[in-house]
C-alpha cells in the first residue's frame, strides 16, 4: 500500500514539473514530457546513492588542512576510507524511469515526421 502511495505521489510531481515547464515557457505538454522525466529520475538517482564524486569532494575538504577563515577547519589526523559507491532504488526511482521510457517513446512517435525529414 506504502508503494503505491509512493508511486501515485511520484507521477503526481513529475506531472506538475512537466506542466509547470510546459506553462513557464508556453509550449505543448508532450514537448516536456520527457526531459521532465529525465530530469526527476537524476533528481532521484543523485540523493539515493552514496559515494562518488560528491563524497569524495566532501572528504578531500575535511582531510585538507585549510587555514581559510570562512570554514572552521580541523585538520583531520586519520585518513577517511572511501566511500564505496552505491544505489539504492526506490519505486519513486522506478517510476520516473518507467515514464521517462514511455514518454520518450511516445515523443520520438509524436515527433516523426519531423525527425525523418
Amino acid at each position: 500500500m506504502r508503494k503505491i502511495v509512493w508511486a501515485i505521489i511520484s507521477v503526481g510531481i513529475i506531472l506538475f514539473v512537466n506542466w509547470g515547464a510546459a506553462t513557464l515557457f508556453s509550449s505543448r505538454f508532450i514537448d516536456w514530457s520527457f526531459l521532465a522525466g529525465l530530469a526527476v529520475t537524476i533528481f532521484i538517482h543523485f540523493f539515493n546513492s552514496s559515494g562518488g564524486f560528491m563524497s569524495d569532494l566532501t572528504d578531500a575538504r575535511l582531510q585538507s588542512t585549510n587555514n581559510d577563515s570562512q570554514w572552521a577547519a580541523t585538520e583531520v589526523r586519520t585518513k577517511l576510507d572511501r566511500q564505496k559507491r552505491s544505489f539504492h532504488p526506490t519505486i519513486a526511482f522506478y517510476v520516473a524511469l518507467s515514464y521517462t521510457v514511455i514518454t520518450g517513446i511516445i515523443t520520438l512517435i509524436y515527433y516523426k515526421d519531423y525527425l525523418i525529414h
